[in-house]
């Protein structure tokens, strides 16, 4: 009977649970799209109950179809966003998602007064809508009542951790980009002096190292899911981290960059000094590695893989994650359509999209592909701002899938890409993080065995796609340049329709 980690990733859009022994072979996986998620307009928000129940059946249909003796369960989730608990430690109202964008008018005001330095200073990285303290601050400003009966700010692994443990705790990867000084490892007063916010950091988990945030599974969510109660819960770092370590990131020599394209891009780098950084766009984020020395810097971007999602209501034509073909055009397409703005490398509340070069004769197969190839040119971004070179770049999430996607990628980052499609990434990284943290396995063994091959090494273009692919990336940017001034012109336009009674 194999000793199994069991693997939380409660994500935007699919809550997920495997199985593993300790050598890292995937034995077992459940999943369902998430049933918590609520869009209005701005406001994207979900049930924490409902988040809870996902996460219990999940884990039950994982443990069902396992034999074994449960050994750990480890839990991740969605890194950002505001899981409020009352004085009862029930949940205040709605949590308020990494996707929302109520919070984008205080991001504008404080960008133009030019008052989020201090915060960046310390932090490394600029507020955002997403950002824990600036949806504390909308509540504070647009629903006091509400902010009055929270005392707890959570995040939803935090939530999901205090559902199975009945123990509130955070560790400091998800805490720092928000609320701390990212050199010292410490929460920072600065944060809530300069937004002028009465209630930050007293609302938050103990912050305890990684590895340190573990309790026992409780009776009621041993019943509830069939895993044995006692069973060591572990808090693993949020979403994006764990999915970067799934990939090898600062695990397998070689492996010091990745992309994943899930609902959101995110373009990561493991990192001795961050600071070194060509560029540093204000919307970066740095976190303190958790298997050791170093640092994970990424560049979270609010538009990912959602954005085919977003296209379907503009050209009628069913998202195609997989298997498409190339439909090279003369468009330039700019896939800022989150209603929340754009986080990294592009930071504004008011980020747009639009499309260039648009006749009567486009096709919605070549506007599809116009998207593909600018989320690629937003990678290439990315890591020409981190200084990643021409080294290889591990690809997970949703879109690694498209290997018409991954072709294009190493042909406009001009890098080899790496494939990972069997979409677990998260879950293994999770897994590897518990095997480290529990069981004290080595970076070397997790290397060898949690992350093993990739599917499939994919070489740039030479000829004439290289040729387009470089023109095309010249244009975009050029036209990046020449678009981003006048984001907020037309985001204060939109602002204005119902005062002339237009819906």
């Amino acid at each position: 009977m194999s000793d199994l980690i069991f693997c939380l990733d409660s994500g935007t859009t699919t809550v997920k649970a495997a199985a593993f022994d300790l050598e890292g072979r995937f034995l077992a996986v459940a999943q369902r799209p998430n049933s918590a998620l609520r869009r209005s307009g701005s406001f994207v928000e979900q049930d924490m109950d409902a988040s809870r129940d996902d996460a219990v059946r999940v884990l039950a249909e994982c443990a069902a179809k396992v034999e074994g003796k449960p050994a750990g369960l480890v839990v991740t989730a969605q890194g950002d966003g505001t899981w409020p608990l009352d004085a009862d430690r029930r949940p205040a109202g709605l949590a308020i998602t990494w996707l929302d964008g109520r919070a984008r008018d205080l991001i504008a005001g404080h960008t133009r007064r030019g008052t989020f330095k201090p915060i960046e200073d310390v932090t490394f990285s600029r507020p955002t809508a997403a950002s824990q303290s600036m949806q504390l601050l909308w509540l504070a400003r647009n629903e006091p009542e509400r902010f009055e009966r929270i005392r707890f700010a959570l995040r939803l692994k935090e939530w999901l951790f205090f559902c199975f443990t009945g123990e509130l705790k955070a560790e400091p990867s998800a805490l720092l980009p928000t609320w701390g000084d990212w050199r010292s490892h410490s929460p920072s007063p600065v944060v809530e002096s300069t937004l002028g916010l009465s209630r930050g950091i007293a609302l938050l988990p103990e912050m305890l190292p990684i590895g340190s945030t573990r309790s026992g599974l409780s009776t009621e969510a041993a019943k509830a899911t069939g895993l044995p109660a006692g069973l060591p819960v572990l808090l693993g770092p949020g979403d994006v981290q764990s999915t970067l370590i799934g990939l090898g990131l600062g695990l397998v020599p070689g492996i010091e960059r990745c992309s994943i394209f899930g609902t959101s891009a995110i373009h990561g780098r493991h990192m001795a000094d961050p600071g070194q950084m060509l560029e540093r766009p204000a919307g970066a984020m740095v976190q303190p590695f958790a298997l050791g020395d170093g640092y994970v810097s990424f560049h979270p971007s609010f538009n990912g893989a959602s954005l085919f999602e977003h296209l379907r209501h503009l050209t009628g034509r069913t998202p195609q994650p997989n298997g498409v073909s190339p439909a090279y055009s003369g468009l330039v397409l700019q896939p800022f359509l989150e209603p929340s703005g754009e986080r990294a490398p592009y930071t504004t509340p008011h980020a747009r999209g639009a499309l260039f070069g648009l006749t009567a004769a486009t096709t919605p197969a070549e506007i599809d592909w116009a998207g593909r190839e600018a989320l690629a040119f937003v990678a290439r971004r990315s890591h020409e701002m981190m200084q990643g070179g021409y080294a290889s770049i591990a690809l997970g999430g949703g879109l690694a899938g498209d290997r018409a996607f991954a072709q294009f990628l190493a042909t406009a980052t001009r890098s080899p890409v790496l494939r990972a499609t069997d979409g677990q990434a998260g879950l293994k990284g999770a897994g590897a993080i518990a095997a480290f943290h529990l069981f004290g396995l080595s970076r070397e063994a997790l290397a060898n065995t949690w992350v093993g091959a990739y599917d499939e090494r994919i070489d740039p273009e030479a000829g004439p796609v290289a040729d387009y692919a470089e023109r095309k990336y010249a244009l975009f940017a050029h036209l990046m340049d020449a678009v981003l001034p006048h984001w907020e012109a037309l985001a204060e336009i939109e602002a204005t329709k119902t005062e002339i009674g237009l819906t």
